[in-house]
């Protein structure tokens, strides 16, 4: 019969073994990601070129001095109210329908054309013209979208004020 195992020898590595081997993992790594180490080094060659890369190295030398301001400047009253307001707009962002925004913007679009088209803004309308407008139906279509805007802008601002 065998005999027992009672001690198991474990070979320890040199230093320099451990070396030889982290070097060969590091090799290996590279070899295996030749294509995106090529494309982050055009990256950074890119940016050090353009000076962004010594900016950075500025900003983070002079990095407390650089914090300190900007806390200060976000301490500042007003501050407060823009950062409120953007989360504001980022929600009603968020909330509208990304097809009404883009026929709304298209017609505002059409719109500042038409405007800039006419040869004469300080011409005067008069009631006769403006009520004769009305029996255009890109008018009344304007026409109807702002009272439509203008209701729906009233209920919520009625349940702003019941809330």
């Amino acid at each position: 019969m065998a005999r027992a195992i009672r001690q198991i020898e474990k070979k320890q590595l040199s230093e320099e073994e451990e070396r030889a081997q982290d070097l060969q993992a590091i090799i290996k790594q590279i070899a295996e990601n030749r294509e995106a180490i090529e494309d982050t080094l055009i990256i950074l060659k890119e940016l050090h070129d353009f000076g962004v890369l010594d900016m950075l190295k500025g900003l983070l030398r002079t990095r407390e001095k650089v914090g300190a301001i900007a806390v200060e400047q976000l301490n500042q009253t007003g501050m407060h109210n823009i950062i409120k307001n953007g989360m504001s707009t980022i929600q009603l962002l968020s909330d509208m329908d990304p097809d009404q925004i883009k026929a709304i913007f298209n017609g505002v679009n059409k719109g500042l054309e038409r405007m800039t088209e006419a040869s004469n803004y300080n011409e005067n309308i008069g009631m006769w013209n403006l009520y004769k407008s009305t029996k255009d139906i890109e008018v009344r279509n304007s026409f109807n979208a702002m009272i439509q805007f203008l209701s729906g802008m009233g209920e919520g601002l009625s349940q702003k004020h019941t809330s």
